[in-house]
């Protein structure tokens, strides 16, 4: 992670023995980023959560103040919950993995807890569940909690400006558009695809995005998310002008969505995510302003060394 230029992830689904193999390392000063470890829900660890509180280590590299939960399936698979029969499945609509009312109660309980929520969501009936059940929350606790939903894959476009409205944050990753694009018109229908990897409509609606990449369902390289976010284009340049491209960022946008908007959806917006003093010193060294390349320069962009806490952890000395 560090040899492709992250300073720090966000680990979505930690169970308890991962936390604890984590602060080993952290205690080890081992940790050569910073790891936003989410609680995984299925495994107990909420409770821990609630148990003990939220946990922090010392040394700032390590932190579990989140919960990972599950509303649907994937697209690929025909898992995600749709409001309408998947269009080359038709009678299919998906499956919710958590009734409506119970991953509601589950995201009121960990919001009693002081926990941040983060509904893994890729359909746009599971979609709309998880903003129904944030909408249940306080406008106070969703303010303190930034709650997430994560993928944001296939929304309903009404359900779009929901996002800002609520302060729920987009955690989308743009490497799932040009992977899927060969089949997603297949599963969707063209339709529906107006809401589908829509990030230039989250923005415009101003709703909070913070990009990633999905690791290791793709790869780990920021920069493939960020030619993909500027292209909608594989690694070839097809197809030719961008899939859907008036869903397209700007380089600075994507770059925001990594950094800065990453660095929100974690609590750490003071901490890191922009260069600025007072801030911790986490930044990566690349070989070419990336503004200055065009097209698929990104991806050939070399990382020269990655820096956290003011130390070079990558290459090692």
């Amino acid at each position: 992670a560090v040899a492709a230029g992250l300073t720090g992830v966000h680990d979505a689904g930690v169970s308890r023995e991962g936390l604890a193999l984590y602060r080993e390392l952290a205690d080890d000063a081992a940790l050569p980023l910073r790891v936003y470890a989410m609680a995984d829900g299925a495994s107990g660890a909420l409770d821990d959560l609630c148990r003990d509180g939220l946990y922090r280590h010392p040394g700032g590299r390590l932190e579990m103040r989140a919960v990972k939960l599950y509303a649907d399936g994937a697209l690929g698979s025909r898992g995600a919950a749709l409001l309408a029969d998947y269009t080359d499945e038709p009678g299919n609509r998906g499956l919710l993995v958590e009734a409506s009312e119970r991953l509601a109660a589950i995201i009121r309980r960990a919001a009693g807890c002081g926990v941040q929520p983060a509904v893994h969501a890729i359909g746009d009936r599971a979609n709309r569940a998880v903003l129904d059940a944030y909408a249940s929350l306080t406008p106070e606790q969703r303010r303190a909690l930034r709650p997430r939903v994560e993928h944001a894959q296939v929304v309903d476009p009404d359900d779009i400006p929901r996002f800002a409205a609520l302060g729920v944050i987009a955690s989308m990753q743009p490497t799932h558009a040009t992977s899927d694009m060969p089949w997603a018109e297949k599963r969707v229908g063209a339709s529906r695809l107006r809401g589908a990897y829509a990030w230039r409509r989250f923005l415009d609606s101003g709703a909070a995005l913070a990009l990633g990449s999905d690791f290791p369902v793709e790869r780990v390289e920021p920069l493939l998310g960020l030619y993909a976010a500027v292209s909608r284009q594989d690694a070839e340049g097809k197809p030719a002008g961008g899939w859907l491209p008036d869903q397209r960022m700007t380089l600075a946008e994507a770059i925001d969505g990594f950094t800065r908007g990453a660095a929100f959806a974690g609590h750490a917006e003071g901490e890191v995510g922009t260069l600025e003093a007072g801030k911790r010193a986490d930044f990566v060294v690349l070989a070419t302003d990336p503004f200055r390349l065009r097209g698929r320069g990104l991806l050939a962009l070399k990382i020269q060394s990655t820096w956290v806490d003011g130390e070079r952890v990558w290459p090692k000395r």
